[in-house]
């Protein structure tokens, strides 16, 4: 067998496979997965939920481009009172931009009056997918599935994975240690983390972490994802609404670009290697709670009558200040090196993709033509 014939034939598997329900759109993309039957869409390229950065634009940019856009828990950042409303007018930006399937992410980590509003607003909204983040997600998974919102539950290791498909999960991200933003205690990469899932769940698996370029998604889907979702990669976009200087910043970082704040109190949380992280990470590494606690200031405040009470991602991600806040971002900055508009960087990664594939498919053929003429060969 051609050595490379094993991925192919596990890769034709993924792609393949008919769906009772076939979505038009998925039906002439080389890549077509149970994601794109699933969710009708063309690529199976998710948009992170970027707490403040999946803004409705973007999310309909990508989208519009074949992906799946997918609008954050607090786009822009807005106080509690008033962040419900504000991630539905974004879901109506969306809805208005684009006639593809919109997605939204939402919190889970505690069940309180707040989520349970959120959840009521994307209901009455009728997104189209849900993806479930940062707790557990049973409790949830009944009230979207009667309302028939396909769900995505965001896991970190398999435990995670097994427990989301039991409560109904359609599908589950595993998100890597590479991604930006927080992270799972595990610290499992995704090179490791993506086949341990797929072999322990049968629902369809989202690669994430580290995946910005058509290798990574050839990679991830190789590993037996049938699809992969992007944060970072998406962050320097034209369409998101990060401040200029932050994008700016990301597409000049390197191969170092990241550093992980905060590991002395287990919450770990990935991000742009800056003057001032690396003074945030140097104070925790000497466990310097009270000190920290006093540079990080307001918690999740972002007061815009009162500078001095900014968030300090607030003040990274919407105001381009990088010396007195801070941005997540994942490994795969240092691959990140112009701003572009969303639909071209869902455009160069499907190209490298089926570059990719159609080289391996050749050499296939080649070592296949190679091994006939051999046997052509002993039998005369």
């Amino acid at each position: 067998m051609c050595p490379f014939d094993q991925e192919v034939i596990m890769l034709n598997q993924n792609w393949a496979q008919p769906s009772p329900s076939i979505a038009p759109t998925a039906v002439d993309s080389m890549f077509r997965t149970r994601v794109t039957d699933m969710l009708g869409i063309k690529y199976p390229i998710f948009l992170g939920g970027m707490t403040m950065n999946g803004n409705g634009e973007l999310a309909a940019a990508v989208s519009n481009a074949g992906g799946l856009g997918v609008v954050a828990q607090n786009p822009g950042w807005s106080d509690k009172s008033e962040r419900v409303e504000t991630v539905r007018r974004h879901v109506k930006l969306a809805r208005e931009l684009t006639d593809k399937p919109i997605g939204a992410n939402l919190t889970i980590l505690l069940i309180d009056e707040y989520v349970q509003k959120h959840l009521a607003m994307l209901i009455e909204e009728k997104v189209d997918v849900v993806t479930l983040s940062g707790g557990n997600p049973k409790k949830v998974l009944p009230w979207l599935k009667d309302a028939g919102i396909k769900t995505v539950c965001v896991v970190a290791n398999v435990r995670q994975a097994v427990s989301a498909q039991e409560g109904g999960a359609d599908m589950v991200v595993c998100e890597g240690y590479e991604a930006g933003g927080l992270e799972g205690a595990d610290e499992l990469t995704t090179m490791v983390l993506t086949p341990l899932v797929v072999d322990a769940v049968d629902i369809p698996v989202i690669s994430a972490g580290g995946i910005g370029t058509g290798r990574s998604f050839m990679a991830a889907m190789a590993l037996g994802a049938e699809g992969v979702q992007m944060g970072t990669a998406f962050l320097p976009t034209v369409e998101c609404n990060a401040h200029q200087k932050t994008k700016e910043a990301i597409v000049a970082s390197g191969d170092v670009a990241s550093l992980i704040m905060h590991r002395s109190t287990g919450v770990l949380s990935r991000v742009l290697k800056t003057d001032f992280t690396k003074k945030v990470h140097e104070m925790d590494k000497r466990y310097e709670f009270d000190e920290l606690r006093a540079l990080m200031g307001g918690g999740q405040r972002a007061d815009k009558d009162k500078p001095e009470a900014f968030n300090r991602a607030y003040r990274g991600q919407m105001l381009g200040d990088l010396e007195t806040g801070y941005t997540a971002a994942g490994q795969v900055a240092g691959l990140l090196k112009e701003i572009k508009p969303a639909a071209q960087v869902i455009h160069d990664i499907v190209s490298e993709a089926e570059t990719i594939a159609h080289r391996w498919a050749a050499k296939c053929d080649l070592t296949r033509g190679q091994n006939e003429d051999t046997a052509l060969e002993l039998r005369i």
